[in-house]
C-alpha cells in the first residue's frame, strides 16, 4: 500500500482515528503526523540497492511501528526517526507499506521484493518494458504463453518455460531459447 491509504473514509473525509484507520492492525503501525518534502531524500543505507535512484519525495508520514518491520528509513536528522517503508505479517500474508513517494527504480525494486516474498517473481518481470506476456491453458490442458511486442522495434526475449512449439511459425522452442518479436508482433508458445 502507498501513503495516505486509510487516511479518509468513503466520503473523502479525514478520519478521527489515527491513520491508517481501519487498516492499522493489518499495517502494524499508526501515524498522526506527516510532512511535505520540498526536495528528495535518500533512504538510509540504500536498502533496495538502487544506488543514485535511492530517492523518495513529495510526502513523508511519521510512521510509528507497532508490529511492522522497518524496511527503510529516511536519511535525515529528523525524518530519519521514522520508517519510510514497512512490512507487517498479518493473517497468512503480509502487507508492505510505503509512507512516501518512491523514485521509479526504487518503486520497481520494492515491488520485486514484494513479488519475491509472495513467490510470484519470475522471468516475466525481466522482460523489456514494451513486451507483455500472458498465460492461458489450452482445452487439452497445455500451458500457452503469449508474448506481445507493443513497440515499433524488434525485440529479443528469453523463453523461460518448458519446451514447446511456437504456434504461428510451427517451430520448436526450448527453455532458454530467444524469441525474436518483430515490431507490433507476437509469439504464441504452447508447451
Amino acid at each position: 500500500m502507498s501513503f495516505k491509504s486509510g487516511f479518509t473514509n468513503e466520503y473523502s473525509t479525514v478520519r478521527w482515528e489515527k491513520a491508517p484507520g481501519p487498516l492499522r492492525e493489518a499495517a502494524g503501525f499508526y501515524y498522526q503526523e506527516f510532512s511535505n518534502l520540498t526536495k528528495p531524500l535518500a533512504l538510509k543505507d540504500d536498502p533496495f540497492g538502487v544506488g543514485q535512484e535511492n530517492q523518495v519525495s513529495v510526502w513523508a508520514e511519521f510512521i510509528i511501528p507497532e508490529s511492522a518491520e522497518v524496511l527503510g528509513s529516511y536519511d535525515h536528522p529528523f525524518f530519519g526517526n521514522y520508517p519510510a517503508i514497512t512490512r507487517n505479517n498479518y493473517g497468512s500474508g503480509s502487507l508492505t507499506y510505503q509512507g512516501t513517494h518512491l523514485s521509479l527504480p526504487l518503486q520497481s525494486a520494492v515491488l520485486k521484493d514484494v513479488l519475491q516474498k509472495a513467490d510470484l517473481l519470475s522471468s516475466d518481470q525481466e522482460l523489456p518494458s514494451a513486451v507483455r506476456v500472458k498465460h492461458a491453458t489450452s482445452s487439452q490442458g497445455k500451458p500457452i504463453h503469449f508474448y506481445l511486442n507493443f513497440s515499433g522495434d524488434s525485440v529479443e526475449v528469453d523463453y523461460n518455460y518448458p519446451s514447446g512449439k511456437e504456434m504461428l511459425q510451427g517451430e520448436a522452442v526450448s527453455r532458454g531459447a530467444s524469441l525474436i518479436l518483430k515490431p507490433w508482433d507476437l509469439a504464441i508458445v504452447m508447451e
